[in-house]
C-alpha cells in the first residue's frame, strides 16, 4: 500500500511520507450547531511587547488560512463531510472548515507540524493529528476525527459538557477512543483503554453512538448512553464490535454481521436507514449492515447480517450502466448516500466517483435503474483537467472521499490534486461560482498557492531556512528547498516596496517563481518574482535595502527601489546578478566579481549554503561556503579589511581554502575554516561567522580592540563561541568552552549579544555582550546560554517560555541538516527563529510589557544573517 500512496501525493509538500493503508470518511445525522472557530491574529512586531520576556510565539508560517477556500493550499484532502450547513475537510494533519455561502475556510483542529505534542487536553488548533481523514460533528458541534497514525479517534470539543462519561472543555481536544497503540483489544471495557488501530472513518448513529471502522477490520461503536444498540447491553463509554471478526478475507455474506471478514476497511457511514455502509478496500467491495430488515439497494436484508451491494471481487473497471455487484472496483476510497438514497463510491484507482442508484429514476443526469451502478464524475485517467466542463469527462487524482451538500452537490476530496472539488447538482451559485448541472469546479485548496497577500500568520511555507529583518521593521524569509524556492517579505509597515504595494502585517513573494527545477539562468533585469530560483542561499540586506542572496554559483540583487547599484540600472523588483559567472569553482579572487567562480555547497556534499550581507562600508559579504573563504565584494576603491581593493572586483578576506580549523589570534586571510554557513555584522563592524564544520562561531576584526571579553587585533579572527565539540555543554558559562553543533545562523542583537542557532542541538543559544537581563534571563559578559529549544525535536511551546520549546531543524530520517535554519533580530529587540522543518517563523520576545528597545546599543540601517 505504501507505493500506492506514495504515487498519489506527499502527506506534505515540505514532509516526504506515504499514506499507508489509505484513508477517509465520513458522513452521518444531520447537525444543527457549527463548531466554535478561531482566526489566527497577526502579530505586530511593535514596541513596548506585551509578551513576557523569553516567549515564543509563531509570527509566520504555520496551517494556511483562514482565507478564501480557493487560495488555501490543502496538504493531503483525503476525507470529507457535510454537516450543518458547513463543508468539513479531513487534510491529513488539519481539520478545516468551508462555509458554502462565502467559500470561506478555518482551520479547526491541528497544528501541520511534524513532529508535535499530542495535545490532549489542550487546545484543539495545537495538537498533533497524522493521518487524520474521517471526520463527523455531533449536533452541539463537536468534532470527532479519525487520528489514523496515533491510533484514536479524537473530539475537538465546541461546547463544554459531557460526553461519552467523561467532562471536556470548549476549545480543547480529548481522546474518546484508543489508547494509542496498533492492533484489537478492549471490547466491553473503556474505549479510551481500547486498542482501536488505525482509524479510517467514524460517523455517529441516531442515538449518538460513535462508530469506528480502522485497519484491524471491525466496526466498532462507542455507547454515547448505556443501553441496547445492535443487539447488545452496552455502557456508556465502552467499546463494542458489531461487525468483523478476524482475517483478512472475505467470508460472511448473508449472515451475521460479527462472524463476517473484511480485508482493509477504509470508509464509514450510515444511510438514512441506519445501516453501516463500509468500503471493504482490498476486497474491492462495499458492504452493508443492516439495522433493519427490508430491502435496501435492491437486496432483502435480515437486521444484523451483512451484504455486499457494490464490486463482484475482482479490481478493476466495469459494469458501468449494470448491477453494482457484478461491477468491478479498484481500491473503493469513500462512501456516501444522497438524499435520494443513491449510494456514492469514491473509486480510489479507478480515478472515478461512482454511484449505485438507490430506486430507478433520473440522478445527475442520467437516467438510472435501482441497484445499478454509474459513473458520474472522472474520465478514468490520473490528472487534473475539466474545470468548468462535464464532470464525467474531467481528470481526478486519486478520489479518497466524497460527500453531498445541502444544494445536492457532490464534493469530492481529489487528494492527489490537492483540491476538493464539486459536481454541480443544478445551475445556480454554489461556494461564490456560477455553476452548471453536471459540470465540475474546485472549491477548496489551491496547490500553488501559499497565502500571498494576506496576513503572515495565516500564510503556509516551505522550507524557511534564513531571514533578515531591516530598520522599518520589514521581516525578509529564504524559503525553500531544492525543489522550490521563494523569499518573501512580511511588510512593516503599508506602503509601496520592491515595486509592489502592500500591507503591514501581511506577506509577499518578492523573488522567485517557485517553479520545480534546478536550472541556474543569469539574472537580466526582469521581474524577480518571474525568475526561477534553483539553489537559494541565506538572504540579506544591502545597506541600500536591496535583498542580496546566493543562488546556484552567482549572487543575486532584487532592487527595494529604482537606481544605480553595482554599476548597474535597476528598476524596483527587477533581479540583477551582482556576482559569479554561474560556475562552480574557486576563481577570480582580485578581479571582476562577476567573472568570479564560487562553490556554496555545505562540506561538499550538496547542502546549499552560503550567505550574504553588507558591512559598514557597503561591501557585500559572501559565504563561500564550499571553497571555505569569507569573501568581499569591494563597493568603493579602497582599503578594506587589511587590504587594497578596488570597486566591483571580489578578494578572499577570511579563510585560506583548506578545509580544517587554524589560525585563531592571526591572520584572519590565513586561516581555516570548515563551511562558514552564515556571517552577521555586529556594531563595531566585525564579521561574525557560523563556522558549521569548526562547530565553532568565530569573529574578523574590523578594529583592533575587545570585543567579546577579548582583545583583538585588526585583520584577525578569533573565536568566540564553541570549543570544537559537537556537543551541547556549558550553558551558563564561558562561551568559548562551550560545546556549540554545527552552528547554522548568526546574529547580533540591538544589545550587542550574540545570537547562535545550534542547529543539532534544536536549540538558540546567546553569548551575553554585558552582563545583565536578556530573554527573561540573568546574563554574565561571555558566557553562553539557551533562550530557544529544549533540546527535543518538534513543534510545542508556543505563548509559553523558549526555553521550553520545542524546535524542528531535521528532516524526515532524523537527519538535522546544516543551513536548516537561520537566526535574525528585529528593530523591537526580538529574535526571530526560521524553524524550517515546523514552516514557520517564530519570535522570542526580547522585552516585557512596559519595557523599551527604543534606545538600542546600535541602530545600523540593514541587519540580516
Amino acid at each position: 500500500m505504501g507505493g500506492v500512496w506514495a504515487a498519489v501525493t506527499p502527506v506534505r509538500r515540505w514532509r516526504a511520507g506515504t499514506l499507508t493503508g489509505a484513508v477517509v470518511l465520513l458522513v452521518t445525522a444531520a447537525t444543527t450547531a457549527q463548531a466554535a472557530t478561531r482566526a489566527n491574529p497577526v502579530v505586530q512586531r511593535t514596541v513596548p511587547r506585551t509578551a513576557a520576556a523569553g516567549t515564543i510565539s509563531t509570527v509566520a508560517g504555520g496551517v494556511g488560512g483562514p482565507a478564501k477556500a480557493t487560495r488555501v493550499p490543502l496538504f493531503s484532502p483525503c476525507g470529507l463531510a457535510y454537516i450543518g450547513g458547513n463543508v468539513y475537510v479531513a487534510d491529513s494533519e488539519v481539520v478545516r472548515k468551508v462555509n458554502p455561502q462565502s467559500d470561506w475556510l478555518t482551520n479547526l483542529a491541528g497544528n501541520a507540524a511534524p513532529v508535535s505534542p499530542l495535545g490532549d487536553g489542550g487546545p484543539a488548533a495545537a495538537a498533533s493529528l497524522e493521518g487524520a481523514c474521517s471526520v463527523v460533528t455531533d449536533h452541539f458541534g463537536n468534532v470527532l476525527i479519525g487520528d489514523q497514525f496515533h491510533a484514536r479517534v479524537r473530539m475537538a470539543v465546541a461546547r463544554t459538557g459531557t460526553y461519552f462519561g467523561r467532562k471536556f472543555t470548549a476549545g480543547n481536544i480529548y481522546t474518546v477512543a484508543g489508547n494509542g497503540h496498533l492492533g484489537f483489544a478492549g471490547d466491553g471495557g473503556p474505549a479510551i483503554h481500547a486498542r482501536v488501530g488505525r482509524v479510517t472513518g467514524v460517523a455517529l448513529d441516531g442515538a449518538g453512538n460513535l462508530v469506528v471502522v480502522s485497519l484491524n477490520r471491525r466496526v466498532r461503536v462507542v455507547a454515547a448512553h448505556t443501553g441496547t444498540f445492535y443487539g447488545q447491553a452496552m455502557t456508556i463509554g465502552d467499546i463494542y464490535t458489531v461487525a468483523g471478526t478476524d482475517g483478512p478475507g472475505f467470508a460472511g455474506d448473508g449472515g451475521p454481521a460479527t462472524a463476517a471478514q473484511f480485508n482493509n476497511l477504509q470508509a464509514l457511514s450510515i444511510d438514512a436507514h441506519g445501516n453501516l455502509l463500509v468500503a471493504d478496500q482490498l476486497n474491492d467491495r462495499v458492504r452493508v449492515v443492516a439495522e433493519q430488515t427490508g430491502t435496501f439497494y435492491a437486496q432483502a436484508m435480515t437486521a444484523g447480517d451483512i451484504y455486499t451491494v457494490a464490486g463482484d471481487g475482482t479490481f478493476g473497471f466495469a459494469g458501468d450502466d449494470g448491477p453494482a455487484t457484478s461491477a468491478e472496483l479498484n481500491f473503493p476510497q469513500g462512501v456516501v448516500t444522497d438524499s435520494a438514497g443513491n449510494l456514492l463510491v469514491a473509486d480510489i484507482h479507478n480515478n472515478r466517483v461512482r454511484v449505485v442508484a438507490g430506486s430507478t429514476g433520473m440522478f445527475y443526469g442520467q437516467a438510472m435503474t435501482e441497484g445499478d451502478i454509474y459513473t458520474i464524475a472522472g474520465n478514468g485517467t490520473a490528472g487534473f483537467t475539466g474545470d468548468g466542463g462535464p464532470a464525467a469527462g474531467a481528470e481526478l487524482s486519486g478520489p479518497s472521499g466524497a460527500a453531498v451538500d445541502g444544494a445536492g452537490n457532490v464534493l469530492v476530496a481529489d487528494q492527489g490534486n490537492l483540491r476538493v472539488r464539486v459536481v454541480a447538482a443544478s445551475t445556480g451559485t454554489f461556494y461564490g461560482q456560477a455553476m452548471t448541472r453536471g459540470d465540475i469546479y474546485t472549491v477548496a485548496g489551491d496547490p500553488t498557492g501559499t497565502g500571498d497577500g494576506g496576513p503572515a500568520t495565516s500564510a503556509t511555507l516551505e522550507h524557511p531556512t534564513s531571514m533578515a529583518t531591516d530598520s522599518a521593521g520589514d521581516l525578509f524569509v529564504g524559503d525553500g528547498d531544492s525543489n522550490f524556492n521563494q523569499v518573501r517579505m512580511v511588510a512593516g509597515s503599508t506602503g509601496s516596496f520592491f515595486g509592489k504595494a502592500m500591507i503591514k502585517g501581511h506577506i509577499y513573494t518578492v523573488a522567485g517563481d517557485g517553479a520545480d527545477n534546478s536550472s541556474c539562468p543569469r539574472a537580466n533585469g526582469g521581474p524577480a518574482t518571474r525568475f526561477h530560483l534553483a539553489f537559494l542561499g541565506r538572504v540579506g540586506l544591502d545597506n541600500s535595502g536591496n535583498l542580496v542572496f546566493p543562488d546556484c554559483a552567482q549572487v543575486q540583487v532584487v532592487a527595494a527601489q529604482d537606481g544605480t547599484f553595482y554599476g548597474q540600472a535597476m528598476t524596483a523588483g527587477h533581479i540583477y546578478t551582482v556576482a559569479g559567472d554561474g560556475l562552480r569553482g574557486s576563481s577570480g579572487n582580485g578581479g571582476p566579481a562577476t567573472s568570479a567562480e564560487f562553490d556554496f555547497a555545505e562540506g561538499g556534499v550538496g547542502f546549499i549554503s552560503g550567505a550574504v550581507t553588507a558591512d559598514l562600508a557597503g561591501n557585500l559579504v559572501i559565504t563561500d561556503t564550499g571553497n571555505n573563504w569569507l569573501r568581499v565584494v569591494a563597493a568603493h576603491t579602497g582599503t578594506f579589511y587589511s587590504q587594497a581593493m578596488t570597486k566591483g572586483d571580489i578578494y578572499a578576506v577570511a579563510g585560506n581554502g583548506t578545509p580544517g580549523f587554524a589560525g585563531d589570534g592571526g591572520p584572519a586571510s590565513a586561516a581555516e575554516l570548515n563551511s562558514p554557513d552564515a556571517v552577521a555584522l555586529d556594531s563595531a563592524g566585525n564579521l561574525v561567522v557560523a563556522d558549521n564544520g569548526n562547530n565553532r562561531i568565530r569573529v574578523v576584526a574590523a578594529s583592533t580592540g575587545a570585543f567579546y571579553g577579548q582583545a583583538m587585533t585588526k585583520g584577525d579572527i578569533y573565536t568566540v563561541a564553541g570549543n570544537g565539540s559537537q556537543t551541547f555543554s556549558g550553558d551558563g558559562g564561558p562561551a568559548t568552552a562551550a560545546g556549540v553543533a554545527s552552528p547554522s545562523g548568526t546574529a547580533v542583537d540591538s544589545a550587542g549579544n550574540l545570537a547562535v542557532l545550534d542547529i543539532n542541538d534544536f536549540r538558540v543559544r546567546v553569548v551575553a555582550a554585558s552582563t545583565g537581563a536578556f530573554y527573561g534571563q540573568a546574563m554574565t559578559r561571555g558566557d553562553i546560554y539557551t533562550v530557544a529549544g529544549n533540546g527535543i525535536p518538534g513543534f510545542a511551546g508556543d505563548g509559553g517560555p523558549a526555553t521550553s520549546a520545542e524546535l524542528d531543524f531535521q528532516d524526515i530520517v532524523g537527519a538535522a541538516l546544516p543551513s536548516a535554519g537561520g537566526v535574525a533580530t528585529d528593530r523591537a529587540g526580538n529574535l526571530l527563529i526560521a524553524d524550517c522543518f515546523n514552516a514557520r517563523v517564530r519570535e522570542v520576545a526580547g522585552w516585557s510589557s512596559g519595557q523599551s528597545a527604543a534606545a538600542p546599543a546600535w541602530p545600523p540601517p540593514r541587519r540580516s544573517t
